[in-house]
């Protein structure tokens, strides 16, 4: 049953591509449409991911249903179960201090299925990616109508949206039943609206805005970090249109009665009620075998190649060499294959993960000089636009890098806490290419631009492959 499955999802997955083929020799095919296709395309390879992807595989800090071990699963099942909020301190559980609004949405859609007579231990439970996947691929859309708003080419949108869609990191998170994608998904809305709203000014891109920024910080704080680049751009906007100032203040004062009530009300209950501290991050013991006992400077200046042999992450207790410990080599490892080995038994599928893991880096450098010539050389974007743009990208990975040193084990170090990045490197992609258009006197521009736009075909096409393998391999693994 689980062949046929990933044989139909696979042969649903490839149609749209059959399709576009179909529109552009009939002439119809447009930027919009061929976007949409992408996006679609996205959506049936997520399908793909769970159909083969069980709740309790590939996750962070989930544990196991109905064993009453802690994670997010026992959470989401206390909630379930009391219909109401824990009354104790969140720190006596793991993963109990998390703000609860993924988790109520998951207990909302266990009882919806026990309402209508199923069994949500066997239908409920693992139904919960249906979630996840729509959060992820909204992610994706809402990448996309971002990506629009910085009037990206015609020929680089596509583009642009399949980085933000084909990433392997969505896809591993759409079977992820943690809180990790929600919160990203209201990131990304956040800076839409954001965006959206320094461009019309309206009320309802505002509210939005703050709804967004709002949930986030419901779901997980983490999308807070958003806030600082998200006031800096009201600020631009603000001093520019310093004689509608009478607005913009009380569209301000609105955007903070929703969004602070609805973002710190958890923390601060927690604060009143347990004496828990707003940031509570709880300590792992550094006795555990994924401890990194050398210090964060050392971590961040070693780039020894010999780090790159794997493309994937390295666990001393799983019998690797040593525990993976600088914390860009580990992002770039783990943007592509979460925590884990794929094709162990296949060195010849192995081979595509490699190239997958070495084109994202080529990409990601590309991305990264895109980002320079965004930020200093492009005059065509508005100083606001690369406010948030620019303050995203250093309070994000700044944030990444201190808690990687803070908290010194290997799963710190984790694309998950860095998801916003997806955006800022497929948008600088496309800055990139267009930058090198505009300045085509100069050939090496061109030629290296060329060489991105392969790059990002490649890469899209490679996360397919080995998401889509990865299904018919663990058939093949569990019939040996």
């Amino acid at each position: 049953m689980i062949y046929i499955n990933s044989c139909i999802l696979t042969l649903l997955f490839v149609s749209p591509v059959f399709f576009g083929v179909f529109l552009k020799k009939k002439k119809l095919l447009n930027t919009e449409t061929m976007c949409y296709l992408i996006l679609l395309s996205g959506l049936l390879l997520r399908l793909i991911y769970i159909s083969y992807t069980s709740v309790e595989t590939r996750q962070h800090d989930v544990h196991t249903f109905f064993q009453n071990n802690g994670g997010h699963s026992e959470y989401i099942l206390y909630l379930f179960d009391h219909r109401a909020l824990p009354d104790f301190d969140h720190r006596e559980i793991w993963q109990f201090y998390h703000p609860p609004l993924h988790h109520i949405i998951c207990a909302l859609w266990l009882t919806a299925v026990d309402l209508i007579g199923l069994d949500y231990r066997t239908v409920g439970v693992p139904s919960l990616h249906f979630l996840t996947v729509g959060y992820s691929f909204l992610f994706s859309v809402f990448a996309y109508k971002t990506l629009k708003r910085f009037d990206l080419s015609d020929k680089m949108l596509p583009v642009c949206t399949a980085l933000a869609t084909f990433h392997p990191t969505l896809i591993l998170l759409a079977g992820s039943v943690n809180n990790d994608i929600l919160s990203a998904m209201f990131g990304m809305m956040a800076v839409y609206y954001a965006v959206k709203w320094s461009q019309d000014r309206k009320w309802s891109s505002i509210i939005l805005t703050a709804f967004s920024v709002g949930l986030g910080m419901m779901t997980k704080l983490t999308v807070g970090l958003l806030a600082p680049a998200i006031a800096a751009l009201f600020l631009t906007v603000f001093i520019k249109n310093i004689k509608e100032w009478k607005k913009s203040v009380l569209q301000f004062v609105v955007f903070g009665v929703i969004c602070i009530p609805l973002g710190l009300a958890w923390s601060i209950r927690n604060l009143i009620k347990f004496d828990m501290p707003v940031n509570y991050v709880p300590l792992l013991d550094t006795t555990v075998g994924q401890y990194i006992d050398k210090s964060g400077f050392e971590r961040i200046i070693d780039f020894r190649l010999y780090q790159i042999a794997s493309p994937f992450t390295q666990w001393a207790w799983s019998g690797h060499p040593y525990n993976e410990f600088n914390p860009i080599i580990a992002l770039f490892k783990n943007a592509m294959f979460d925590e884990g080995t794929f094709f162990e038994r296949s060195i010849t599928l192995q081979f595509f993960c490699t190239a997958l893991f070495f084109v994202n880096i080529i990409i990601s450098l590309f991305a990264v000089a895109g980002l320079v010539l965004m930020l200093w050389k492009n005059k065509n974007i508005k100083l606001e636009l690369k406010l948030i743009v620019g303050i995203i990208t250093a309070v994000i990975f700044g944030n990444y890098i201190i808690f990687c040193i803070n908290y010194p084990f290997v799963c710190t170090q984790n694309m998950r806490y860095c998801v916003p990045l997806i955006f800022v490197n497929a948008l600088a992609v496309g800055k990139y290419t267009e930058y090198a258009q505009e300045h085509s006197e100069k050939k090496y521009l061109l030629k290296s631009s060329d060489i991105l736009k392969k790059c990002s075909y490649v890469f899209c096409l490679l996360s397919a492959f080995v998401y889509t393998a990865m299904s018919f391999y663990e058939i093949w693994r569990t019939t040996l």
